[in-house]
């Protein structure tokens, strides 16, 4: 799996993570490290580019949902959009799409951390 993380304009505080290829148990492990180091009081919110992912397993969804309460404590909040059809259905299935923040595109993943 592959990770960039850079700034935001769009929002203060933000971040946007880009994420490629598999995020299994390894790769989940490797996120959570990368992410915890980067989220505090200051960077509390992450949107996800996830248009290079191939695979999500339940490691990557459980990294997700952690990430997600850390970023809550903080008053932030994350969103996911370029999800592939398979991915997209994973949350489908896991019924946390609407938990996460899971959007279409870059604009409404910014659109839901600014509402």
């Amino acid at each position: 799996m592959r990770m960039s993380f850079e700034p935001s304009d769009a929002k203060e505080g933000a971040l946007l993570a880009r994420i490629e290829g598999t995020l299994d148990a390894n790769a989940a492990i490797e996120l959570w490290e990368e992410m915890a180091a980067q989220v505090n009081e200051t960077t509390r919110f992450v949107v996800f580019d996830f248009s290079g992912v191939k695979i999500l397993t339940s490691a990557g969804i459980g990294t997700l949902v952690r990430l997600f309460t850390r970023l809550k404590g903080y008053g932030g909040g994350l969103a996911v959009f370029g999800c592939t059809p398979k991915v997209c259905e994973i949350f489908d299935v896991v019924m946390l799409g609407g938990i996460l923040g899971v959007c279409d595109n870059a604009t409404e993943a910014w659109n839901r951390l600014r509402g």
